[in-house]
């Protein structure tokens, strides 16, 4: 389990060393296989404004750009990109600057032309465009926040957490989450845990205009519980959320997918998100399916279904592998409108047989297997 510190201390406000961190809460039970920071692989890379751009005379491809970096005078970077403008925020790297995968960038002549250093892409700072999704892919990382110029790139580009990961034992599925994990910290550094109380504010009208849930094997979902969101716009995540992910080891996806994986690594609560539009018959019905039905899985993948695999339906078809993964055909798109939130709680050896028979274990089943709060939903 992946815990960045700075959301643990959203719970439990300790101070101190990542080291101290790792040894404490390791001696208090809660055992640290190692903790990373992404800041340590950058060095003297800072923001910096593009004041001039000039073609360079002796490439066609190639610019002169005069970089404000926070110091007495312009440095002059010499780059290959072309989409830069002049007065962009920019991650320059300068004089002796170190680069994730250990690349050192030294002060040198580009075909004749001194350049300080090098403008940094989203690949050359370790990054991609589900961190950023505006950025252009192959060309230089234009920021779209304001920064002071000469700010450490770290914390421009949100790298500065530390990253903290656990060994947690099948005893303890509570600590799957940094909810359980701050409330492990607030207990070893003696500080209060400040816990998070979820509010659901709910809309207007009744959701079973919408849908209905049946149960029709109780002994293998105990609970299922859901909500209708309307008129929702799918989109890139807030930038923090997408860096907490990131942390985590997720892939920022969108909006929709982002918040359940979120829940998912502050509470512990898997949460899947279906398109209500796809939702046939306007009826969610819990049950297991023929042996040998078809079912295309988010991968792309056809799998069929034994009597044993729990499902979750429509009225017509099967829609999710309970507590494992979600169907190609019920999931959210760029253009859902309508979206059903589902929470609910699997039998734990169910679901683990499930994730065995087809292969998939996911950040879900991992957590349901283990037995998660039968409270949370």
């Amino acid at each position: 389990m992946k815990m960045p510190m700075n959301w643990a201390k959203e719970f439990a406000e300790f101070e101190c060393t990542p080291q101290e961190f790792a040894d404490r809460m390791t001696m208090s039970g809660s055992k640290v296989e190692t903790y990373e920071c992404e800041a340590d692989g950058i060095k003297n890379v800072v923001v910096g404004k593009i004041l001039e751009i000039v073609p360079h005379p002796d490439s066609d491809h190639m610019v002169v750009c005069q970089v404000d970096v926070g110091r007495d005078a312009p440095v002059q970077i010499v780059t290959g990109a072309n989409n830069l403008k002049v007065g962009d925020l920019v991650p320059a790297a300068l004089h002796v600057a170190k680069l994730p995968g250990g690349k050192e960038i030294r002060r040198g002549k580009l075909r004749g032309v001194e350049s300080g250093g090098m403008l940094c892409s989203l690949s050359e700072l370790g990054l991609t465009t589900h961190d950023f999704p505006n950025a252009v892919e192959d060309g230089i990382l234009v920021l779209d926040e304001e920064w002071p110029v000469g700010t450490d790139a770290v914390k421009a580009l949100g790298m500065d957490d530390v990253c903290v990961d656990f060994e947690i034992t099948p005893n303890r599925p509570d600590c799957l989450a940094v909810r359980g994990l701050a409330r492990e910290a607030a207990a070893t550094f003696g500080v209060p845990f400040l816990d998070h109380e979820p509010q659901v504010k709910p809309g207007h009208g009744d959701v079973n205009r919408f849908l209905k849930v049946d149960i029709e094997n109780p002994g293998l979902c105990y609970r299922y519980v859901g909500a209708v969101v309307e008129n929702v716009r799918v989109k890139p995540s807030p930038r923090w959320m997408r860096e907490r992910l990131r942390l985590c080891g997720v892939r920022p996806i969108n909006n929709l997918v982002d918040i359940t994986n979120f829940v998912l690594f502050e509470l512990g609560q898997p949460l899947h998100a279906f398109d209500a539009a796809k939702i046939d018959g306007g009826r969610i019905v819990v049950r297991t399916c023929e042996e040998g039905t078809p079912f295309v899985t988010l991968d792309g993948v056809e799998r069929k279904l034994t009597a044993n695999d729990l499902m979750i339906c429509s009225a017509a078809k099967p829609m999710c592998i309970a507590g494992v993964y979600g169907g190609l055909d019920s999931g959210v798109s760029d253009t859902t409108t309508d979206v059903f939130i589902e929470s609910a709680y699997f039998n734990p050896v169910w679901v683990r047989k499930t994730a065995k028979r087809f292969g998939l274990n996911t950040d879900a089943s991992f957590r349901f297997e283990r037995g998660i709060d039968p409270n949370m939903q």
